[in-house]
């Protein structure tokens, strides 16, 4: 995976069980952006497939705004592009606001690439979410084309004011 990357990702709106329901599920979409991208490889020069961790810092605007610092491990296999194709997973830490509300979370990201797209699904960890954004639940997904600087994502979420 590279400094530079993006997608494009579509998006469908999900509509609330009740407008009034405070814990009413809402999907949005918004953007984030690499700011940085470090990535090692556990064994120097080694040849597919390999196993790198990586350490990149977003910015998210849209339903997001905020700040995201994550990790990743990543699998790279044999396959066309520069990439060639694998798997990723790892954990983001994102602090800002959701729907007005400004705390700090946790998302569960699992992905793959395959030559320059990423495909990745990303859930908030349960119980990771503190501040105003306590009780956040949501999951979210995006595509991302390597070169494109801003990448498109939606984030389907709600709050159990339960857990405040």
């Amino acid at each position: 995976m590279s400094n530079a990357s993006t997608p494009a990702t579509a998006s469908s709106a999900a509509t609330p069980s009740s407008p009034t329901d405070p814990n009413a599920s809402t999907e949005a979409d918004g953007t984030f952006a690499y700011t940085s991208w470090e990535e090692t490889q556990p064994e120097p020069g080694e040849e597919l497939p390999r196993v790198a961790h990586a350490y990149t810092a977003n910015t998210f605007t849209g339903a997001i705004d905020g700040t995201g610092r994550a990790h990743h491990v990543m699998f790279y296999g044999p396959g066309e592009g520069q990439w060639g194709a694998g798997r990723y997973h790892g954990y983001e830490k994102v602090a800002g606001t959701v729907a007005g509300r400004t705390g700090t979370f946790v998302l569960a990201h699992d992905g793959g690439f395959a030559d320059t797209t990423v495909r990745a699904d990303w859930t908030v960890v349960p119980g990771s979410a503190t501040g105003e954004l306590a009780g956040l639940c949501g999951r979210g997904s995006f595509v991302a084309e390597q070169g494109v600087g801003a990448v498109e994502y939606t984030f389907d979420y709600a709050f159990d004011d339960q857990q405040q």
